[in-house]
């Protein structure tokens, strides 16, 4: 920082220099004409950041680590197999997955059903996590588990259709961490 003044001061007006070995920087403030330092100049010393030779660069070894840690934290699994016909955006707070009618859909993660039956997306189920997260699978043709069951991350749970508001077949899939819709792609495996 070259000078400090009020909020309401202006940026200070300056010119830039190269010599070699520093960055010379004339300065002066709007709110007064007064040098900031000796002959009206601050000196600021360039340095280049190391080079990083390239024996330092992380080993496969630790990359694969890295994505073992990422998996480890993102726990959700694919709850179908489809293809994705609509992303998450705000007014659309999943993503949708189109298949046939009956391809199987799964829990995404372990938890309690806290719903399983008819409502406002067609038949759908809702799964408690347990951590803050909740994972909302809609538009099933048939539901394979009941409110209150506990059930295991990979149990089928439901078959695709399009019940309630759906121009076709497909799983619409939510994830919400404490009533807050997330992308679910960005918590996906």
């Amino acid at each position: 920082m070259l000078a400090a003044g009020p909020l309401a001061f202006r940026h200070p007006i300056a010119e830039v220099h190269a010599t070699s070995g520093s960055v010379t920087v004339a300065a002066r403030s709007s709110v007064s004409e007064a040098p900031l330092g000796p002959g009206g100049e601050t000196r600021i010393r360039a340095q280049r950041a190391p080079a990083v030779p390239v024996d330092d660069l992380a080993p496969p070894a630790a990359i694969a680590e890295l994505v073992a840690t990422r998996e480890h934290l993102v726990r959700f699994v694919w709850p179908t197999h489809g293809t994705i016909t609509q992303t998450f955006f705000e007014y659309h707070p999943g993503i949708d997955i189109a298949n046939d009618v009956g391809t199987p859909e799964v829990a995404a993660d372990g938890g309690h059903v806290v719903f399983a039956g008819w409502g406002s997306y067609g038949i759908y189920v809702e799964i408690d996590h347990g951590n803050g997260f909740h994972t909302i699978y809609g538009h099933m043709s048939a539901v394979m588990v009941k409110t209150g069951q506990v059930v295991t991350q990979g149990q089928e749970i439901g078959l695709m259709g399009a019940t309630g508001r759906a121009s076709g077949p497909h799983l619409h899939f939510e994830i919400r961490f404490e009533g807050t819709p997330q992308n679910p792609i960005d918590l996906l495996s």
